[in-house]
């Protein structure tokens, strides 16, 4: 008797596993859930699963593809857009805001604890295009132009500044830790990049700084 062939492929299927995956992933950690809990949630054997999945490492690497390719194509869209260079950055960081998981810190120990290296290299990839590389393309932009500094001028290499914006969006609006009365998303982006664009002194603190700069060079 010959092979069995496989049975293809259904898509919608498959996109309901993502989907259901992603969702308990995200709320409970990747330890936390199980294969047969997803296939259960998705009215599916844990064997008919596996037919789309081979298993919880998989699922768990595609989940986080298809987010990241998803907020690749949202982060490229809007760094393309009409507008300032400012207000396309707190575009970016309140998108950003908007669609992060509530806990990204169990999302990272995940990935760090959890995953294989060939898939943490592959996440790692996929962070860099839908975060790094669209935030950077508008700091090179505002070099360019003459509104940010260059190296040359004391200026940040604009993968540092992409990092170090990033590095201060530290939780979800209204997530676990956030206070009860949260900061709106559009205010909080605002608020993160223009302390990253103009700092923390207020006008009189930086015309104060710049005498001391200007005097220590003079001096």
């Amino acid at each position: 008797m010959g092979r069995r062939k496989k049975q293809p492929l259904d898509e919608a299927t498959r996109a309901m596993i993502i989907h259901t995956a992603h969702d308990l992933f995200m709320e409970q950690g990747y330890r936390s859930v199980t294969t047969r809990q997803i296939a259960e949630a998705c009215g599916l054997t844990q064997p008919a699963m596996y037919h789309y999945f081979a298993d919880k490492e998989a699922l768990y690497t595609e989940v986080l593809r298809t987010v990241t390719e998803d907020t690749k194509i949202a982060m490229n869209s809007l760094a393309a857009s009409e507008g300032k260079l400012r207000e396309r950055l707190v575009k970016l960081v309140a998108y950003i805001l908007q669609h992060m998981p509530d806990d990204l810190s169990q999302m990272e120990r995940d990935i760090r604890h959890e995953l294989k290296e060939e898939n943490r290299q592959l996440i790692t990839q996929w962070w860099r295009e839908c975060y790094l590389l669209p935030l950077s393309s508008l700091f090179v932009e505002g070099q360019q132009t003459g509104q940010i500094r260059t190296a040359e001028q004391h200026g940040l290499d604009p993968f540092a500044a992409s990092f170090t914006l990033l590095s201060m969006i530290q939780r979800k609006p209204g997530g676990p830790g956030s206070s009860a009365s949260p900061i709106p998303v559009e205010a909080l982006a605002t608020r993160t990049v223009d302390v990253l664009l103009f700092g923390l002194a207020s006008e009189a603190g930086r015309e104060e700084a710049t005498v001391q700069i200007k005097g220590d060079e003079n001096g």
